[in-house]
């Protein structure tokens, strides 16, 4: 019995079927593969997000834990300031007002006040505080005053009731000079002295932070 020789086109067609499931396979691998790698990708950015987030957040935990223990730390000390004028703007005309009401008091010679410009210098933070809101500075004015003087003592008092009262005020330096005046004079209730002294005047203000 003779044998029939298969034709190419027999076996092709005999193949058309794997060869198609072979393709729909491997199409669904590289598919699935693709897929998978950029979902890990895409997790592995999320995941590196969700850190970077939550780094973020635990540092400003920190940051409001460490401002809420140097609020409690120092509450007491802010309220005592903030019930002085240290927290207040210069208020010229109230100091020259007091000036007036102690030389009145202790019945002493005209002043003579001069309040030069306010300077400013912003304060710095410590390096744990990186994100503030606010900023402090601290501003001085140096006043320079002149008191005629009976005696020392009115120098005293004058400067127990200026250096007592709630504002911030140093004083820098005081001299004390004599006046000339005739000896037969000299028991005569006039100025026999003359005290010039320098304070410097501290205020501090709250200003919203810049970076500067």
């Amino acid at each position: 019995m003779p044998l029939k020789r298969r034709q190419l086109k027999d076996d092709l067609l005999w193949l058309k079927w794997p060869l198609i499931l072979l393709a729909v396979v491997l199409s669904v691998a590289i598919s699935s593969y693709v897929s998978a790698f950029y979902f890990r990708n895409d997790m592995q950015r999320q995941e590196f997000d969700a850190f970077s987030a939550f780094d973020l957040l635990s540092g400003q935990v920190r940051e409001i834990e460490s401002a809420e223990r140097i609020i409690v730390n120092n509450i007491d000390r802010f309220n005592s300031m903030a019930a002085t004028s240290l927290m207040d703007e210069e208020n010229r005309v109230d100091l020259l007002e007091e000036i007036r009401a102690i030389r009145e008091e202790h019945q002493l010679f005209p002043i003579g006040v001069e309040i030069q410009e306010q300077n400013r210098i912003l304060l710095s933070y410590t390096s744990d505080i990186e994100f503030p809101d606010e900023q402090i500075s601290l501003r001085s004015s140096q006043i320079q005053i002149r008191l005629p003087l009976l005696h020392e003592e009115d120098l005293a008092r004058f400067l127990a009731d200026f250096l007592g009262g709630d504002r911030l005020i140093v004083s820098n330096r005081c001299t004390i000079n004599e006046t000339v005046i005739a000896e037969d004079n000299f028991l005569e209730i006039r100025e026999h002295q003359l005290a010039i002294c320098d304070f410097y005047w501290y205020t501090l203000r709250r200003e919203p932070f810049t970076g500067i």
